[in-house]
Parts: structure tokens; C-alpha cells; sequence
């Protein structure tokens, strides 16, 4: 099968959820496909050189002709999301010439703001994967604040609902990571065709320390300016951590992740709690961890740290939001519990007792191996294309490498 990815991002360091999944799937694909990358990018930066299949990296030179405030004028004006228009026209021209040169069986699409695309696709198999409702995380993160702030994040929440709805339809499939997210898009418009494809995580890379020596410690990570990070830390410390130190005096908490806004940064003034801002490497965090703690309160879509957690054989406890995405079960791979004063109790309880820490890591790190390996998602994804390809061309089976089914 010639597969190509068109991507709002490359997959280069730092890491997000967008980079994490393109970079995963391409290594994965290429095992038995033709695979080409189209992505935005610097193409001099040395960190912006791609291992794997070839990539093509576009400068988007449009995004630096509109300061915040034009390019929130400008989508009031015109009832569109914000950058959508300026993306889909740095990436028109180089699609178009993707597709003539290398004329591949199917499209991949990743992210929402390049699903103005679609319109350019037509007769093409073409799959969509916006990961999200991007509509309900605009929702959530206008909740986050107040006044005027939350009014123009809810004015662009309500012009990302009317994208999503005329813009997905150009698109023979959709792929989310939850079935929420599935249920949202298809309220928007029913003829969507939605899959659910949950993430996987790199079990090898993630792996645990091997030490059987566990620190008092309870970790969460994550990028620290973005909203829904920013809340959980905020409850996680302000609310929770209050009744852990009463239960458990030497416990430590460890706020890990670049960009920590200032509401993040202040944390560090209570006792016990460290905020780290970026580190090289997270794993150390992951591995030397008492207890994972995942407070999820906003957001959408699947919770990449949570996997990564997982997979380093930690101890978890979340809330039941940070399960959304997963299969995973409470009590065998993991802890769940709602409300600070249970969370609470809950890391206490963990940090308090050895065995039950270790069955807990060990279940974590079998059941991401299982449900959350690469290789079975990429698989999933070859069925989404095999689909694809038939509904663009009914007639065809094309030379997808699979027999559909």
C-alpha cells in the first residue's frame, strides 16, 4: 500500500500527542508499506530530521503574518477556527504535488486544522485523524477561566463545532481515540464514519528500572501550560496533597513537565511538592516513582502519560476521566477513585503497602504490552485504510497489502 501522511507537525522532539502518534505510525507502516511524510516544520533545524521513510517538511511562512489578535479578528469575521484557513493554504501546494508525483492509495490526514484538505481529496481515499472532538477540549479549556477570556474561547468552540461538521464529511473515514470523542462528531453530523483507535505506547523504551528499592514519591507529567495539565496539577497539589501529607508525612510530590505557567510554578511553595519545568528524560521520574498519580479533571481523548506511567511498571491511581480511551481494569491495573479525599486515600494507601505496589506495576505494564502495543494499532490503522480505499473505489481492492475484512 502507498500510504501518505500529511501532518500539522513533525515528529520531533518535544514530544505531544500529535508528534508521538505520527512518529510511532510511520516507523510501524513503513515495516510493509510505501510511506511518505508531508509535515510543517523548520527543514534547516537540525532537530527536524526524521528517521525512518521519507519525509518532506514544509515551512508554513503563513502562520508568521498574523499576530493572535488579526488571526482572532479575522475568525470572528469569517465564523472559521482560527488557523485552519492559513494552514490548509501552506499545505495545498505541496499536498498537490505529493499526490501527482507518488500518487498514493490512501491519505492520512493528521490533526484537525488540516481537515480543510478534504475538499482537495475528492475520488481519493482519505482518513482523517483528528484524535479528538477538538470542539470539546476548546469547551474545556474555556472553563478553565473566566470573563472575557471564556467568552472568546467558547465564540471558537462553537466555530470549531461548525468545521468539524462540514469539514469531516469530505472524509471517507474519521479516527478518534474514544468512543466520547466518536459519540461528540457523529451528534455534529451523523454521516460521519468514526473509528476508535486507541494510542499505543513505546513498551520498550518505557520500561521499568528493575530496582526493587520505591521511593515515597508520587509523580505526574506533562506539557505545564496546557489547561486541563494545569488543572489536575493545581487539584493535585492544592487538594489532594493536603490528606496525603496527613496520612503519610515523608511523601513527596513531583510535578514533572516543560512550560510550567506561573499558577504551576507556585505549587512549589507547598510543602512537599517540587516543580521540575523540563527535564532530558522523563523515565527517571517514571521508574523511581512511588506512585503515579493521574487527577484528570478536563480534556479530551487518550492520556499518553498515563500509558507511559503504565509502561514503566508504576503504581497508578487516576480519576475516571483519565481512563476514557482505555480498557483497563480498577483494582487489578490500576487504582481509581473520584474526589480528592479518595485520591487521597488511595496514593496513601499505596505508597503504605510494598505488594500491593508491585502487583499494580505489574498488571500496568502487561496490559499496556497487550492493548496499547504499536504494532496491533498500526494494525487497526491498516484496516481503517483497507476501508477506505474501498469506499473511495468500490470496485477496487487496490494493492493494499491485506485482504480486507
Amino acid at each position: 500500500m502507498r500510504i501518505l501522511i500529511c501532518s500539522e507537525q513533525a515528529p520531533v522532539p518535544p514530544a505531544n500527542g500529535v508528534r508521538l502518534v505520527v512518529g510511532a505510525l510511520i516507523r510501524e507502516l513503513a515495516r510493509r508499506h510505501q510511506v511518505r511524510l508531508l509535515c510543517f516544520g523548520a527543514p534547516n533545524r537540525d532537530g527536524n530530521r526524521i528517521d525512518g521513510p521519507p519525509a518532506r517538511i514544509v515551512e508554513n511562512s503563513e502562520t508568521r503574518r498574523w499576530n493572535v489578535a488579526s488571526r482572532l479578528g479575522r475568525a470572528i469575521l469569517t465564523g472559521r477556527p482560527m488557523h485552519v484557513d492559513e494552514l490548509q493554504k501552506a499545505m495545498r501546494a505541496p499536498l498537490e504535488e505529493e499526490l501527482q508525483s507518488h500518487q498514493p492509495d490512501v491519505v492520512h490526514v493528521m490533526a484537525e486544522g488540516l481537515a480543510g484538505l478534504g475538499r482537495h481529496l475528492a475520488d481519493r481515499a482519505a482518513v482523517l485523524v483528528p484524535q479528538d472532538a477538538a470542539h470539546r477540549l476548546r469547551e474545556a479549556q474555556a472553563f478553565e477561566h473566566k470573563g472575557l477570556r471564556r467568552r472568546l474561547l467558547l465564540g471558537e468552540a462553537e466555530r470549531v463545532k461548525r468545521f468539524e461538521a462540514d469539514a469531516y464529511r469530505h472524509f471517507n473515514r474519521i479516527v478518534v481515540v474514544t468512543e466520547e470523542d466518536r459519540d461528540a462528531l457523529q451528534a455534529l453530523e451523523p454521516n460521519l464514519i468514526v473509528d476508535v483507535i486507541p494510542n499505543g505506547v513505546d513498551a520498550e523504551f518505557f520500561t521499568p528500572s528493575g530496582s526493587t528499592q520505591r521511593r515515597r514519591t508520587v509523580v505526574f507529567h506533562g506539557v505545564m501550560n496546557f489547561a486541563p495539565n494545569v488543572r489536575a496539577a493545581e487539584y493535585l497539589a492544592t487538594r489532594v496533597w493536603p490528606d496525603v501529607l496527613r496520612l503519610r508525612q515523608d511523601a513527596e510530590l513531583a510535578i514533572v513537565g516543560r512550560a510550567p505557567v506561573r499558577k504551576v510554578r507556585s505549587l512549589a511553595a507547598i510543602r512537599g511538592v517540587e516543580v521540575t519545568g523540563e527535564v532530558q528524560d522523563v523515565r527517571p521520574w517514571l521508574r523511581g516513582g512511588g506512585v503515579y498519580a493521574c487527577p484528570m479533571l478536563s480534556g479530551t481523548g487518550i492520556k499518553n502519560k498515563l500509558l507511559e506511567a503504565m509502561a514503566c511498571g508504576m503504581a497508578c491511581v487516576a480519576t475516571p476521566l483519565a481512563l476514557r480511551g482505555m480498557r483497563a481494569v480498577p483494582g487489578r491495573d490500576l487504582m481509581v477513585a473520584d474526589g480528592a479525599d479518595a485520591l487521597a486515600t488511595q496514593i496513601a494507601t499505596v505508597l503504605d503497602d510494598d505488594a500491593l505496589a508491585a502487583r499494580l506495576g505489574q498488571a500496568a505494564r502487561e496490559y499496556v504490552r497487550v492493548e496499547h502495543d504499536w504494532a496491533a494499532v498500526a494494525r487497526s490503522y491498516e484496516d481503517v485504510y483497507a476501508a477506505a480505499i474501498r469506499d473511495a473505489c468500490p470496485t477496487s481492492r487496490a494493492n493494499t497489502g491485506r485482504e480486507p475484512h
